[in-house]
This record gives structure tokens, C-alpha cells and sequence, in this order.
């Protein structure tokens, strides 16, 4: 393992995901020394298996914290997406495309309703679609009786979620980050309530404040943290759980649609080249990320029955993700309890993507001593 270039950086980033990545350029950016260090190889778990879904917000109406920093992330990530772009030379394809909602089930239809209130009174536009109008204006939909309930977004924005996680790390590297992968950290050497140091198998380095970002691992990691130090045994600890999503990619031959369309947890998500994404299940399935022959079959048969033009396109491939999920949904973000220099990012749920550009900023500014422009005590690892 080739030796790490400073041994006493600014900030250490446990983790290459979106949230690590997003938050090592941020602090980078800002003229911070950084290491990030993964397991693994960087981008490659639940933000590359996803399918880059970027709801609408709007941050001038947002009154409640979460709604705030979902308002942010939706402003900045256009920001980002063309600095990537100017910096790497590698496109994102981020696009506003507008997204459409339908449901069937009248529990879902009743959910749908709801949401399309509560767009309204964030002032996001929502707008309800009638079954005439979803056959003139989506001509390629299979439109019946049985849809009880539609609605189209047309602030939605999609974006290929591998080729930001690379623009990203590519990034991290202009901007001096010092990425080490497939590297674990073996120890957390504490002094009282400040973490003095990470050793590694062959190194020890010395940060002046962690983020840990390790997605659905990130309770395994963080017990494992606060297992090496003398604290209180009853302190209040993340409670993150792992929930697989395994996709379908259909390949369509060119793109006849642009616009995701949504039914409950699943989705079509058309990309520029006229693949097609279609996602995803929700299981509790450990950290197994393997396919089921059952939920592959569903996936593409779900495909077919809403755009019948896929009914000839070929399956690709499959795969699966683990989306690292809080108790109560709600990420977690700020320090680890009884700890001076220790901070969390993770339990973002589905919306990691989403919600990196937000999340990395305001954390930035935390880890930095900085007032942050968001209130972050509902976000607190404590808050159970």
C-alpha cells in the first residue's frame, strides 16, 4: 500500500460515496487539505446503483430544516453540475426533464394527492393530469381507466448519477484530495473526547477532524469508532440499516421519452442514448446485493406494461444497491455523540444523490466551526 503523501491533514473522509466525495470537494474547494479513504474503489455502492432522480424544491418557501436542505441541494445542483463540467470535461447529464406521476392503488392515489398539495404550498409548480391529457401530451404511455390519480413535475431534473460520482472524484484529484482506496482503517486512537489519530495497516495519520460517510455501513462503522474509545456505554449511537434496490437497464435503441415516469417506489428513468433505467425495490435483505429472478421479471414486466414501445427492448443487465436508511428516514448529520472531532454523514436514505451538494456545504461549514446556513439539530445523531 503506497504511503499517504501528508499524515496530518485538514480533514479525513471515511468513505468515497456521493456524500464523501461532495464533502472532500467542498472542503477542498475551500482550501483544505483533505484524505479520503475507502474500503473499496470510490462511487461504486448505493450512489452508482442508483438512477439519479432529482426531485423539485424550492428553498425561497422551504420553512422546516429537512425541506431546507432538499430546497438547497435542488439550487445547487445545476451549480456544480456545470462547474464538473467546466473542471473534468465530463458531463453529468444533468436535465431538467419534468417527471410524471401516476398511481393506481387508492392508498397511493391518496398519497399522490397530498404530495401535490404540499408542492403547492412550497411553491413548487404541480400540476394534475387528467387521463386525456396524459394520452395527448405522453402519446407513448399506456394509458387506462384504472389510473386513479396523475401528476407531472416539470421541475424535475435526472442526472447520470455514475458519471457524477466520477466527475466528482476527478474533481477531488484537481483540487488536491488525496484519495486512497481499497484501504480500511483499522484503529481510532482517542485522547478524552478527541480522536488523535487513524491507523491503517501500514500508516497512521493524524487528522484535525473525520467525516465518516460510509452509506449503509455507517452503524457498523461508527460502532466500531466508539468502541475504541473510554465513553459512556449507554451513549446514543446511529441506528443506520441497510435496504436493497435492485434495477433493470433496457435498452430502447434510441430515446423516444425524456420525462421519468413514477409509480410508488417504482420508476423509468430514460437516459440520452436511449437506455432505459427501471427501478427499484425496497427490501430488507442485510448486505446482500445480489438480483432475485422474481424482482428482475417484475421490474421489466412493470417497464413494458407503462410504455409498451419497450415490449422488444433487450435487458442489459441488473444489479442491486444498498440505500443506507436512518430509523426515522432522516439523515444524519453532525457530530458523533461525546465527540469533539468526530462528525456523520450518512442515512440519507433514497436521496443521497439529491441531497449531496446540500449536505456537503452545510457540513463543510460545521467541521469548519462556521455558523451553517441550515439548522442542523433535526438532522442530530442524538435526536432518538
Amino acid at each position: 500500500m503506497p504511503a499517504f503523501s501528508s499524515n496530518c491533514p485538514d480533514f479525513l473522509i471515511v468513505g468515497g460515496g456521493v456524500i464523501g466525495l461532495s464533502l472532500a470537494l467542498e472542503l477542498a474547494r475551500r482550501g483544505d487539505h483533505v484524505t479520503l479513504v475507502d474500503k473499496g474503489e470510490v462511487g461504486r455502492e448505493a450512489s452508482w446503483a442508483g438512477a439519479g432522480l432529482l426531485p423539485p424544491a424550492n428553498q425561497q418557501h422551504a420553512w422546516d430544516p429537512q425541506e431546507q436542505l432538499r430546497g438547497l441541494s435542488h439550487r445547487l445542483f445545476p451549480q456544480w453540475s456545470a462547474q464538473l463540467r467546466e473542471e473534468t470535461g465530463i458531463d453529468n447529464e444533468f436535465e431538467i426533464t419534468g417527471g410524471i406521476y401516476l398511481a393506481r392503488d387508492p392508498g397511493e392515489a391518496a398519497s399522490l394527492r397530498m404530495a401535490r398539495v404540499q408542492y403547492e404550498e412550497e411553491g413548487v409548480d404541480a400540476e394534475k393530469l387528467e387521463i386525456g391529457q396524459i394520452a395527448q401530451r405522453f402519446p407513448y404511455l399506456q394509458v387506462s381507466h384504472s389510473i386513479l390519480e396523475a401528476m407531472y413535475l416539470p421541475g424535475e431534473a435526472v442526472v447520470r448519477n455514475p458519471r457524477h460520482l466520477q466527475a466528482l472524484a476527478t474533481a477531488c484529484c484537481q483540487q488536491g484530495v488525496e484519495i486512497v482506496e481499497h484501504t480500511e482503517i483499522q484503529t481510532w486512537n482517542f485522547a478524552g473526547e478527541r480522536l488523535q489519530s487513524v491507523s491503517t495497516v501500514d500508516e497512521t495519520i493524524s487528522p484535525g477532524a473525520t467525516c465518516l460517510a460510509t452509506g449503509a455501513w455507517s452503524q457498523l462503522v461508527a460502532d466500531h469508532v466508539l468502541d475504541q474509545g473510554d465513553f459512556p456505554g449507554r451513549m446514543q449511537r446511529p441506528e443506520i440499516e441497510p435496504i436493497r434496490g435492485q434495477m433493470v437497464l433496457l435498452d430502447a435503441g434510441e430515446r423516444f421519452f425524456e420525462a421519468p415516469v413514477n409509480e410508488g417506489i417504482r420508476y423509468l428513468v430514460p437516459r440520452r442514448d436511449g437506455l432505459v433505467l427501471v427501478g427499484a425495490t425496497v427490501e430488507e435483505a442485510g448486505f446482500d446485493k445480489s438480483n432475485t429472478e422474481e424482482a428482475v421479471k417484475d421490474l421489466t414486466q412493470f417497464a413494458r406494461q407503462w410504455v409498451p414501445r419497450l415490449e422488444d427492448a433487450k435487458v442489459v443487465k441488473a444489479w442491486a444497491g444498498l440505500r443506507p436508511a436512518s430509523v426515522d428516514r432522516i439523515p444524519y448529520i453532525g457530530k458523533l455523540p461525546g465527540l469533539e472531532n468526530v462528525f456523520l454523514a450518512a442515512g440519507h436514505y433514497r436521496s443521497g444523490l439529491h441531497l449531496s451538494p446540500a449536505t456537503a456545504v452545510v457540513l463543510a461549514q460545521l467541521m469548519r466551526g462556521e455558523q451553517t446556513m441550515i439548522d442542523l439539530h433535526p438532522f442530530r445523531v442524538n435526536r432518538a
